[in-house]
């Protein structure tokens, strides 16, 4: 593909996904109902996550769309559940998922960064500037980030194989061990639509999972995958998508 057919490609990608936005968003806001009380299940309201929902509208500038609250919740439960089982020396980054990264608990987040490209959260302790253009440039932090994770969670602003290959590069740099199924320290969890999953395969050994997350102001549906067994809620359905 030239670099003009990816352009438009791109480009459309993007004006799809624009023309969901709006309205949708205001009404998931409305749905959202504020807890002090957080208890374990990938189904129970995250005080996190309401608060990044409220405090973070979506930029469509940026491509950038967010699970519906339930799905964040189900997914921060997932990497909650690896960092626990794991211990403190398990490391988990966060590319372009800062709303996985700010639902987990303090606790958690320690062993934790977010590379975005939006820098409003350039405050945080864990925030890193990302390109996906530059997939091991991760500036001044680099030498320390490389080869230095367990995990990565994965949702690039677009779907086509060029970015995922981009995005991949990120992963083999940050990770201890090169991506495959069941590596210790090769692990990977991502979101992209169903027709992905044989490059998903390829390029980081991942498989679909069975919850297939919400995004409320996307027009099209997608799937999650993994790396590795044992994926406990990942491998549940999603009651909002799969009644």
């Amino acid at each position: 593909m030239s670099p003009e057919e990816e352009a438009q490609m791109l480009a459309e990608l993007k004006a799809i996904s624009n023309k969901a936005s709006g309205s949708r968003f205001d009404n998931l806001e409305k749905k959202i109902v504020k807890t002090t009380v957080q208890t374990e299940g990938p189904n129970t309201q995250n005080t996190n996550t309401v608060n990044f929902l409220q405090g973070n509208p979506e930029d469509p500038a940026l491509n950038q769309y967010w699970y519906s609250q339930a799905s964040v919740d189900a997914l921060t439960f997932e990497c909650e559940r690896l960092i626990k089982s794991r211990g403190p020396n398990y490391k988990v980054a966060f590319l372009s998922t800062p709303s996985i990264y700010f639902a987990l608990s303090d606790e958690s987040r320690a062993q934790c960064w977010v590379m975005d490209y939006d820098k409003k959260w350039e405050s945080d302790r864990g925030f890193v500037f990302y390109d996906f253009n530059a997939p091991a440039d991760f500036g001044a932090k680099t030498e320390e980030l490389l080869k230095s994770f367990d995990l990565v969670v994965i949702d690039p602003p677009f779907i086509t194989r060029e970015v995922w290959e981009k995005y991949t590069e990120s992963a083999h740099a940050l990770l201890k061990e090169k991506p495959a199924y069941n590596s210790e320290s090769g692990q990977v969890i991502g979101t992209t639509v169903a027709e992905n999953a044989p490059f998903m395969e390829e390029l980081l050994g991942c498989k679909a999972q069975k919850f297939r997350p919400s995004i409320p102001n996307l027009v099209y549906q997608y799937n999650s995958y993994a790396n590795f067994d044992g994926a406990e809620f990942l491998g549940q359905t999603n009651p909002e998508i799969d009644p």
